[in-house]
């Protein structure tokens, strides 16, 4: 009976194209300075938003900023998120190595869905995320409509 001599671990293809791309990114990083960000820049804050039966609800990514610094306000429909994070004041651009963290103006915008009531918000900035929930109209009460027979 022959055996077969050990080749070593299966070739994985998907997982060569995964330390591909992982190089690529590396190079195109190096070349391009991705990921280092000129001071004030305008940028949009991440956000993640979802629904429940009784409002909307939001929370933005605002480390660093200031209470002082985020204006929000609701017009025509949109949700308008806007302010500014400084950077340190200790910060000197001569003595930059690596800039990651924006800073400057920022501005995110979001159309509301319809039965939104813009009068009754609440907004809590704590620990750098800043939580936003809007109530939504209750629904119109629906009524039954008696059918005649002719």
């Amino acid at each position: 009976m022959r055996t077969r001599a050990w080749l070593g671990p299966a070739w994985d293809p998907y997982g060569e194209l995964v330390v591909i791309r992982q190089e690529m990114n590396r190079l195109f990083d190096t070349l391009l300075g991705a990921g280092q960000f000129r001071a004030g820049e305008r940028w949009e804050p991440a956000m993640d938003v979802w629904e429940t039966p009784r409002e909307l609800c939001l929370v933005v990514e605002l480390a660093g900023v200031p209470q002082t610094e985020i204006r929000l306000e609701i017009a025509d429909g949109a949700l308008t998120i806007q302010g500014e994070r400084r950077p340190d004041p200790a910060f000197r651009q001569d003595q930059l190595q690596r800039m990651e963290r924006r800073h400057g103006p920022f501005f995110r915008s979001l159309t509301l869905p319809p039965g939104v009531d813009a009068e009754r918000v609440r907004a809590v900035c704590r620990d750098g995320l800043l939580e936003i929930r809007l109530a939504k109209r209750p629904a119109a009460a629906g009524r039954d409509i008696r059918v005649d027979v002719s």
